[in-house]
């Protein structure tokens, strides 16, 4: 692993866990086993380190949640089930309890960095439009009602995910994870024809 790579893993890990504000130079420098020139080196400020743990996260949730689980030839309820299935899965594992790095991310500095916010926007926007599609298409191919609001379904589906991962951090508790997940496939199954 190179000396970036070390930087950006445990950059993730210390942002996940105190959040972007409270992690300093000094605690990426002393759990990366980095001098301080060769962080500046890879990365000229905190903030673009930023916003490279940023597009890390992102690419590994789509390998892990949304490739696998919206693109592939499944039946479109069968994708947003398995979609549902890797929310589930994060959230019950030991990251899970730490809560959604993306909604801790945006809770912690939507108000505050305006480039943050925009990347966390157009992040969570990109994912309610690939659940928004896929119920798109089970209304084309005739799984859904016709009926079914579907850009409003997959933000609420986004929404509550992130309620549940607040929750689940709050209380220390995965049930909440579980409780809000087997909610959220009652009511997709509600509009099911």
């Amino acid at each position: 692993m190179t000396s970036k790579e070390k930087i950006l893993e445990e950059t993730t890990k210390l942002i996940h866990a105190k959040g972007f504000n409270n992690t300093s130079i000094q605690d990426i420098l002393d759990a990366s086993s980095v001098s301080k020139s060769n962080f500046y080196y890879h990365f000229k400020t905190k903030e673009e380190l930023g916003f490279e743990v940023l597009a890390l996260r992102i690419q590994q949730f789509y390998d892990f949640a949304v490739r696998p689980a919206l693109e592939n030839d499944l039946k479109p309820p069968e994708r947003i089930d398995a979609f549902l299935d890797r929310l589930l899965a994060i959230g019950l594992s030991p990251q899970g309890e730490l809560g959604c790095p993306f909604g801790n991310l945006a809770q912690e500095m939507s108000a505050v960095h305006e480039p943050l916010r925009k990347a966390l926007s157009d992040f969570f926007h990109a994912g309610a439009e690939l659940v928004e599609q896929c119920f798109e298409e089970g209304k084309r191919q005739g799984d859904f009602k016709e009926s079914l609001p579907s850009k409003q379904l997959s933000e609420f589906v986004l929404a509550q995910m992130q309620g549940a991962f607040l929750l689940r951090k709050t209380h220390k508790d995965p049930k909440v994870i579980e409780r809000n997940v087997s909610l959220l496939r009652d009511v997709i199954k509600g509009w099911r024809t």
